[in-house]
């Protein structure tokens, strides 16, 4: 009992609560380093061991995790004004722009939330829109794929993260970037990971080679913006176009930042999911077939509705990130200010809480099998029960911070699947475990030791 006697003032208000033994000096931390278990995993224990709210140290700091769906909607949802984002707003200001909204708290918050282009009316015309363009790529890219890995197996993260580069260039800016522009972003996206882990400290401005980065890529967005508000084109498909043909009230600067801020917000959960889904479509080739045969019919050129109403596909994803979302962790912590009441229980002020989908979202009190990859199981109204944001399904968060790209990802995963399985046949991670090179990166769990080969359809 050391660690409670001398750290008695920031154990005081946590005596009742259940959690494992802290030992001193360092708390629970051992538990987060070892080799064993990931730090999602960790959480995952306590939250299982310990019940709806539980509280851990890192060295003389309380973590309070949350196993409650009740408790977790008032803190992300109905009780928002209690609480804030901390993490990872401090570690990304330098490196992403004061008009990204997941940088932002308060009043700052709610007006880069609402003048983002993904919060516009027009929105799904400008997703509908990207089909023709987006699938001309991705059957090139599954084509040199075909090539790429005919002869050995390839890492496929790192082949899907520039793919889905390339793929929200045309999107935003109407072009691919160069490969210098993806090695900036790379290394800005880098800097920043590292400062999320704690690697680097979060100090308010980046060195000066990593200054130079930045205005190198803000620079190039930059160009974009003035190459298309000088010659704009009646009939441009990209976000950026379609932001200034309707007037998104953000500045020049906000608004060509803001289409650096997409590349951000999907470049690394969007491929670990499409990798994830393709290992798993690989382990099971009766899912993988049922697939292939939803999807033959599907114009994915233009028809929107079909692909977004594939049962099967759409099944397929959400069990995807169901059982092994991207995003395990998220965190909020109480204001500063004021201390509030949870679940009976006070907490302090700017105490640090945790919500994991990885533990709600595998809970056996409210999934049947909850570890066993099975897409049919939201048919019946479970999808319709159960959607995204909700209490045992929030891959991409929920209430009012959820993820502003959330409905472009689904809709840009399902492209790709679609264009992939009438375009390729493929394996991912044959004769290897899902954990291999697994890394966590910005944020994001990454599957980066999965190897995969692509062959052209007709070639069976």
């Amino acid at each position: 009992m050391i660690f409670q006697r001398i750290f008695a003032a920031n154990c005081q208000p946590f005596t009742k609560m259940p959690g494992p033994d802290p030992i001193f000096p360092i708390g629970n931390l051992w538990d987060f380093l070892g080799k064993q278990d990931r730090p999602w995993e960790v959480i995952e224990k306590y939250g299982t061991e310990y019940g709806k709210m539980s509280v851990f140290w890192m060295f003389n700091q309380p973590g309070i995790i949350l196993n409650d769906a009740k408790l977790i909607e008032e803190v992300l949802c109905s009780r928002t004004q209690d609480f804030y984002k901390d993490e990872p707003c401090g570690a990304l200001i330098p490196v992403l722009t004061r008009s990204s909204p997941n940088i932002n708290n308060g009043d700052d918050w709610r007006r880069t939330r609402f003048s983002s282009p993904f919060t516009q009316p027009w929105i799904e015309g400008w997703r509908q829109n990207q089909m023709p363009h987006l699938v001309k790529f991705l059957r090139g890219w599954c084509q040199r794929m075909n090539t790429l890995t005919a002869a050995t197996s390839v890492p496929l993260l790192n082949e899907l993260q520039k793919c889905t580069f390339d793929c929200f260039s045309i999107a935003t800016v109407g072009q691919q970037l160069s490969e210098v522009a993806y090695q900036d972003f790379m290394t800005l996206a880098t800097e920043g990971s590292q400062r999320m882990l704690g690697i680097k400290k979060s100090k308010p401005e980046l060195k000066s080679k990593g200054v130079a980065t930045r205005q190198r890529f803000l620079r190039l967005l930059k160009d974009c913006y003035e190459k298309t508000a000088s010659k704009p084109v009646d009939d441009a498909f990209d976000l950026l176009s379609l932001s200034l043909r309707n007037q998104v009230p953000l500045s020049p600067d906000e608004l060509s930042a803001e289409m650096g801020n997409v590349y951000y917000g999907g470049c690394f959960s969007v491929p670990s999911t499409l990798v994830t889904m393709l290992y798993l479509l690989t382990q099971h080739p009766d899912e993988l077939a049922k697939l292939i045969v939803a999807i033959r019919g599907i114009n994915i050129d233009h028809d929107y509705d079909a692909l977004l109403g594939c049962a099967p596909l759409d099944n397929a994803l959400r069990e995807t990130m169901r059982l092994l979302p991207s995003v395990p962790i998220f965190s909020r912590r109480v204001l500063p200010t004021d201390g509030t009441e949870l679940g009976g229980q006070f907490l302090p002020q700017n105490t640090n809480l945790f919500i994991s989908s990885w533990l709600l979202q595998r809970s056996t009190q409210y999934w049947e099998q909850p570890l066993v990859f099975n897409p049919d199981r939201w048919d019946n109204g479970v999808a319709e029960a159960n959607p995204l944001g909700s209490d045992y399904f929030f891959p991409e968060g929920r209430g009012p911070r959820i993820c502003l790209g959330a409905e472009y990802s689904l809709f840009f995963m399902k492209l790709v699947i679609a264009t992939l399985l009438q375009t390729s046949r493929f394996e991912c991670g044959a004769g290897q475990t899902y954990n291999a090179g697994q890394k966590f990166f910005f944020g994001v769990r990454m599957p980066a030791g999965l190897r995969g080969r692509f062959e052209p359809q007709n070639d069976r």
